[in-house]
């Protein structure tokens, strides 16, 4: 049941969008007969109605919008987007224990976190408009090693081992063979992946109805050890197995846990033009979902009802929002300038006064520091500084030099506007080898430089303050 090299039909789109890449489409899989999962009833089943499941301890989240508006929900989730086109409903499915839904059209996504953990469940129900068109990017798992409360982008990227790795349960047209919104497959990025734009991995090729409601559940389990081949992900639909995939490799480090959930309704025209759709101007793009639970065990649709009739559980709230950033906090500060008293250590600029302040006033050829501070590097060690560019700035970024590396690590942080302060934070191991920075990274290295360089006109000016290295 390998399929590592199956090539995307369109992009993994995050916070950077990207276009769609053509390729071609996997051929079909069917599920073993005696796939090493579970099918029907699961977890739900010892909860009637979904009533207490919250408080189970295979549960890391549980959303069923039946408590607050649309802004108190995305305040416990931790991220939305385009809340404008996010409502709740009345519109429910049969086995619905509750009376409300969420509806999103055209274009919208919740985002939020669980404590990070190595097998990871999302069951969620959902149903497209009837008049429905082709789905560019829907649900996704996410195993990110520095978890932000927004998604990331990294569209075409192949993320490092020891980074990241997703998967998401998406509806597919299979280049117009399907009828709107498709089949279900899978959408995955991961390090050993063979093209840049992820693999896809189809099961059963059971087309979906539009205006039925659907429980659909996705795994994703992750590698044993860093150097076996045993990873898995597989999805239900209505109880029963339509996909199930193993041998993955997906993470080179057991520090790397599956920890974000990411409810994405994002359309764009490509999927209509790679369908060829002969209609997309009388589609209606619109999606409801419901009873979303997020567990460490097969949950399997709502059974039976609760006992207090109509249920409202206690909804979740985001790790981020209980647990800090779901990796060690910085305890210490191992190294600080203010410039209030002298350069402490920085070099390639001049002392200098704004609004009062003082700052390390710099040029085109950046600002650097070299051995006036040491900190061995774990999940905790983070860099803060402000910067203030007195010129547009297309990207700014920061190389520290790796003594075990014999290497250049670095995280490149974007664009800079002109006379606007930004607070720039990152942990230390998000820096890495290589301009793509897709080599390795200073996990169990020392921190003791560090090189700010802006790419700006070349008679730029900058202001750094209140440069820190935590620990």
């Amino acid at each position: 049941m390998l399929s590592h090299s199956r090539p995307a039909s369109i992009a993994l789109v995050l916070t950077v969008l990207a276009p769609a890449l053509l390729a071609a489409a996997p051929e079909d899989i069917q599920p073993p007969p005696n796939a090493p999962v579970p099918q029907g009833p699961g977890l739900a089943a010892r909860y009637p109605g979904d009533e207490g499941l919250e408080n189970d301890p295979a549960v890391l989240f549980l959303e069923d919008f039946e408590t607050g508006s649309p802004q108190e929900v995305a305040h416990r989730w931790g991220h939305i987007s385009r809340s404008e086109n996010i409502a709740l409903s009345d519109d429910i499915h049969t086995q619905s224990p509750g009376l409300k839904s969420i509806h999103i059209r055209d274009n919208g996504h919740l985002y939020t976190h669980t404590r990070g953990v190595d097998t990871f469940f999302a069951r969620f129900y959902v149903k497209f408009h009837p008049r429905t068109g082709y789905i560019h990017h829907f649900v996704h798992i996410v195993a990110d090693r520095t978890p932000t409360p927004w998604p990331k982008g990294g569209a075409g990227e192949t993320p490092p081992g020891d980074a990241k790795f997703s998967t998401g349960i998406e509806p597919t047209g299979r280049w117009g063979k399907f009828p709107p919104p498709g089949v279900w497959n899978f959408y995955t990025y991961w390090h050993e992946m063979k093209t840049k734009w992820g693999s896809v991995y189809n099961g059963i090729q059971e087309p979906i109805e539009p205006g039925r409601w659907y429980c659909v559940e996705a795994m994703l389990k992750a590698n044993s050890t860093p150097d076996a081949h045993d990873g898995v992900q597989a999805f239900w639909v209505d109880g029963k197995l339509h996909g199930y995939f193993d041998g993955f490799r997906w993470r080179t480090t057991d520090t790397l846990k599956i920890n974000s959930f990411w409810l994405l309704y994002y359309n764009t025209e490509q999927p209509a033009q790679h369908n060829n759709d002969p209609a997309p101007e009388s589609r209606v793009m619109e999606v409801w979902f419901d009873d979303i639970v997020l567990a460490t065990e097969y949950i399997g649709p709502v059974q039976g009802s609760p006992k207090s009739g109509k249920k409202k559980a206690t909804p979740s709230k985001s790790a981020l929002l209980t647990a800090g950033l779901l990796i060690a906090e910085p305890t210490k500060t191992a190294f600080k300038a203010d410039f209030a008293s002298g350069a402490s250590g920085f070099k390639e600029g001049r002392l200098a006064t704004h609004e009062g302040a003082a700052v390390y006033e710099f040029g085109p050829k950046g600002v650097s520091n070299w051995n006036t501070f040491s900190a061995n590097v774990t999940d905790a060690t983070t860099v803060r500084f402000r910067i203030k560019p007195l010129a547009d700035v297309s990207d700014l970024q920061v190389l520290i030099w790796s003594d075990k590396l014999k290497d250049n690590c670095r995280i490149r942080l974007g664009a800079l506007g002109k006379d606007q302060w930004r607070t720039v934070e990152f942990r230390a191991i998000e820096a890495r080898v290589g301009w793509d920075m897709k080599g390795k990274s200073l996990e169990g290295d020392v921190l003791n430089n560090v090189k700010i360089a802006l790419d700006g006109p070349a008679d730029a000016r900058y202001w750094l303050s209140h440069f820190e290295i935590l620990d």
